[in-house]
């Protein structure tokens, strides 16, 4: 992801957490202007550290604003320099900071701010400078086979099965970091006794005085109004199958074999470069004709043929894992459970008509 030219906009910086002191007055010297000319393109990637904390290594591009086309890259107008951005990087860092829902540990939450370490420099892309495009990308291919093993912790995603191999209160730094994102993250609230839950009330077999519903004004003899019984199992059914959580820090256990970090390594701006999706469909479309270029050289690919052509497209979609209610996980469970007492008893009654003892049993002592 190497940087524009610089004739398309102002060299960006490579940027690091900033220092925690405050601004001075003036700091900021971007310029004002009554409406908005100028804008920020950035590309961002994160770097595991030996001590476990994660540096950002953000690339700022300032670019223009087109009046008709706000896609289009343009320079910004005369008078920006590599100067102001570094003055806004430096102002805006400082700012941004923000608290952490309450948790039982802490009822005020923690207040997340920038690290004290700040370094930005003005990239080069004419390869004279003290940061290069060149040294930029090498430095992005670096970051991108970097993960926890710098920290000397390497693990897949943990389970309560395993997380006592890796988390220690008083062990090392990875494993009290590891022990504080599974206590962080624990559930927070108490689980409702299933006695206790409300259950809807479950109407009688047969038919009943004919009555009007007066959700739905349905008119009918069943015990419960049908239009609203399928409504209600429409809604059940699209719902999603992961249990819903008011816990913010529930993803902290997801994501302890990574102490704490869920995100992506790279992550950018839509304007800065080429979209993900532009690249994953040219790389899909090369995929594609590869094989009918070799296969058959010289004829026409599919996407060339005439508007007249009808090209049926055929697509499969993960739908999920697992069953939609707890009513259908129980009559399946029970319908394999049946099955199988099924094919153990076939095979004892065949057994005892041979007079032999089925194989996986333990013949009685008498």
């Amino acid at each position: 992801m190497a940087p524009h030219k610089a004739s398309r906009g102002t060299p960006p910086s490579e940027a690091r957490p900033p220092p925690r002191h405050p601004p001075r007055r003036g700091h900021h010297r971007v310029r004002q202007h009554p409406h908005r000319s100028t804008c920020t393109a950035h590309g961002k990637a994160a770097e595991f550290q030996a001590r476990a904390a994660v540096h950002f290594h953000a690339l700022v591009r300032l670019d223009g604003v087109h009046p008709t086309d706000p896609t289009t890259v343009v320079p910004p107008p005369a008078g920006f320099t590599v100067t102001d951005l570094d003055d806004a990087l430096r102002h805006a860092a400082v700012q941004v900071a923000f608290h952490t829902p309450g948790h039982p540990d802490r009822a005020d939450g923690w207040p997340i701010a920038w690290g004290e370490q700040l370094d930005i420099r003005p990239i080069s892309l004419t390869g004279g400078g003290e940061v290069t495009d060149s040294m930029v990308a090498g430095y992005l291919a670096k970051y991108a086979t970097k993960s926890t093993e710098i920290t000397g912790h390497r693990s897949v995603r943990l389970t309560a099965d395993t997380i006592g191999d890796y988390a220690d209160p008083d062990g090392d730094h990875t494993a009290r970091l590891i022990d504080a994102c599974w206590r962080i993250g624990r559930p927070t609230g108490t689980p409702v006794p299933l006695l206790d839950r409300p259950r809807d009330p479950r109407p009688r077999p047969g038919f009943v005085r004919a009555w009007e519903c007066p959700d739905c004004g349905t008119h009918t003899r069943y015990a419960a109004c049908p239009t609203c019984v399928a409504d209600r199992q429409g809604s059940l059914d699209t719902e999603s199958t992961k249990p819903a959580t008011a816990n913010p820090y529930a993803r902290l256990r997801r994501w302890a074999h990574m102490l704490g970090f869920g995100g992506h390594f790279l992550t950018k701006a839509r304007r800065y470069s080429v979209t993900f999706q532009l690249l994953r469909d040219t790389r899909a479309a090369f995929r594609r004709h590869e094989d009918q270029d070799h296969a058959h050289p010289g004829r026409q690919l599919v996407d060339e043929h005439h508007d007249d052509t009808t090209l049926i497209v055929g697509t499969l979609t993960f739908a999920g894992v697992g069953w939609h209610t707890t009513g259908d996980a129980l009559l399946a469970n029970t319908a394999a459970a049946m099955a199988r007492e099924r094919r153990t008893t076939g095979r004892e009654e065949l057994a005892h008509e041979l007079g032999t003892t089925p194989a996986g049993t333990t013949p009685a002592v008498v």
